[in-house]
């Protein structure tokens, strides 16, 4: 959290941010300036960050690290002084703020050339880390700095996606933040080829809301966020605190993986999801299309992110279409991007999906709701590797790969003439069937774990699990929403029921299953720790019996690791019963 004010620093205080950063930026915010003014010569900035630590942040951080901005080459104050004067204030961290990264052209050139660069500001930190603090190296999308950095070996970086701009379009919104997806893994990369692993945090750009953090989150590798003026434009300290925790609730899906194939955004130990992550993993190499069939709310979004992340691919662009929600008069302009003055409206040119996508991957959801236009459009645009902006003249050559999905069956809607076979089989180099939640209700105990440890962060509630009615009242739900419903149906509980044991009183379960006849028999009796125990033996046969390696597997502590292991008595041989 960059906090500008006490009140800010309270905020984040009580809804549990993990660090708290000092900048001179935040001097000028709690002014009602910009964050920009924190590089123009209005004072002293290392002054002003000390002053703000003083009077603001310290006395009411509580037990937060608290991390401060320093520019570099103070003329005022020897680097060794500031630094031994931020210690004695208890400041546990060091970030090169305000940083060169943010400053091009010639008066960039000057700095560097003057020694005022990128090199001072890691030496700096070198000098910061040698007298104990945590360093942050703060770097910019562009400056080519990320790596100088990384072998530098600070301790985290920060990659700021520019100055936080909000953007009210949605679809100029969406593609900000997917080409800030694109930025951000580049850089990632950047730092993997060094072979450092400093933990990354994202900073500004278009992310203002929790919805373009889990956009974020879903496609590139980053490990958390750090904001400042996003949180700061709310005027109660209780929506301060609302909004942080929302932001952190993702934060902490984005890295909770509860199934022993640690399979990144899917959570499932059932045999349905384990045959689903072995196609996967077979696919996702292959340079090839795929379908991805599912009903709504079942997670094929997650699947196609994740045949993204093993992909070639992986540090390019993935950019979405629901193609449903494309009108389709819009949708050459969507899929292909227009130029200037090509249409009333069209004020200045815009990238399509697929240039947005080029080299990475293109995820058409709903595929199956392309109006007959629309399906020629498409096709044309694979079969020929070139699209032609809607006012264009000149074809563009794309490098694409396509994965699509949709709920209703593409091949029962050939038959009935609502799609193309021809484009049918573009698409379908490789079909993946998404197995609906009723089919694998042994899953839901894990999916309810993942799903309540984010919204305890989020509604602040010690949640720990659900009562034996309510898994029974679960099991006996056919779920037609699938996934997306049993998050409404836990978020409903959470918010009328009190207690850490949700009970279910408000759920009242429908089944169109005939009477009499129950669940499939293998998940007839679903017991939460029955299907822990499972997830248990399997994650430690996999880890040759060493609990750390399994709790690494299971996405937990090792404390939580043996109270699961007590709790199924599993104490004296956890890997007999499963040999």
């Amino acid at each position: 959290m960059v906090a500008g004010s006490g009140l800010v620093t309270s905020g984040a205080l009580d809804a549990g941010a993990d660090l708290l950063f000092a900048l001179n930026s935040g001097f000028y915010r709690s002014q009602g300036s910009g964050s920009f003014a924190a590089f123009l010569p209005y004072g002293n900035a290392n002054d002003q960050t000390e002053a703000l630590l003083r009077e603001h942040l310290l006395p009411r951080r509580g037990r937060m690290p608290v991390i401060a901005g320093l520019l570099v080459n103070d003329p005022t104050l020897a680097l060794d002084e500031r630094l031994t004067r931020l210690q004695q204030l208890g400041v546990e961290g060091i970030v090169n703020w305000p940083t060169v990264g943010f400053v091009d052209g010639q008066f960039r050139e000057a700095l560097e050339a003057a020694g005022l660069g990128t090199e001072a500001e890691i030496e700096m930190l070198h000098r910061a880390k040698a007298m104990g603090f945590a360093t942050f190296g703060f770097v910019v999308v562009g400056d080519g700095s990320a790596s100088r950095f990384a072998r530098a070996e600070v301790d985290a970086m920060i990659m700021g996606l520019g100055l936080t701009h909000e953007v009210h379009d949605v679809q100029e919104r969406r593609d900000h933040i997917q080409h800030s997806c694109t930025l951000l893994n580049a850089m990632l990369e950047e730092v993997h080829q060094t072979g450092h692993s400093p933990v990354c945090l994202a900073f500004g750009g278009p992310i203002t809301t929790p919805e373009d953090l889990e956009q974020l989150l879903t496609h590139s590798a980053i490990d958390g966020f750090a904001g400042g003026s996003v949180f700061e434009r709310l005027p109660f300290q209780s929506a301060i605190v609302s909004l942080v925790r929302r932001f952190k609730s993702l934060l902490l899906r984005a890295g909770d993986v509860v199934h022993p194939a640690g399979f990144g955004p899917l959570v499932g130990v059932s045999d349905e999801m384990l045959e689903l992550y072995r196609r996967v993993e077979r696919v996702a190499p292959f340079d090839v299309s795929v379908y991805i069939q599912g009903e709504s709310g079942s997670g094929k979004e997650l699947v196609a992110t994740q045949i993204h992340r093993l992909s070639s691919r992986r540090h390019r662009a993935f950019v979405t279409l629901n193609c449903g929600a494309i009108p389709d008069s819009l949708f050459e302009s969507e899929l292909f991007g227009h130029e200037k003055g090509a249409f009333t409206g069209a004020h200045r040119r815009r990238l399509g999906k697929f240039e947005l996508a080029h080299g990475g991957t293109l995820f058409l959801d709903e595929v199956a709701d392309l109006s007959p236009h629309g399906q020629v459009a498409l096709l044309r645009a694979i079969q020929q590797r070139e699209i032609t902006p809607v006012g264009g003249e000149r074809p563009k050559s794309v490098d694409v790969r396509i994965l699509a999905a949709s709920n209703r069956p593409l091949s029962q809607l050939i038959d009935q003439g609502g799609f193309r076979a021809d484009l049918y089989y573009r698409l379908n180099g490789v079909t993946i069937e998404l197995p609906p939640l009723r089919r694998r209700l042994k899953d839901i105990p894990f999916l309810a774990e993942h799903i309540l440890g984010r919204l305890s962060v989020q509604f602040k509630r010690m949640v720990l699990s659900l009562s034996p009615d309510f898994y029974a009242k679960i099991i006996k739900h056919d779920w037609p929403g699938n996934i997306r419903e049993l998050e409404h149906v836990l978020t409903q509980s959470i918010m009328l029921e009190d207690g850490p044991i949700l009970e279910g009183k408000h759920f009242e379960p429908v089944s169109r299953r005939a009477t009499g006849a129950g669940p499939p028999q293998d998940d007839r009796d679903i017991d939460p720790l029955a299907a822990r125990r499972t997830a248990l033996r399997r994650a430690l046969r996999q880890a040759g019996g060493n609990k750390s390696r399994a709790a690494e597997l299971l996405g937990v502590t090792r404390r939580t690791l043996y109270a699961w292991i007590r709790d199924a008595n599993l104490e004296a041989d956890p890997l007999a019963e499963s040999q």
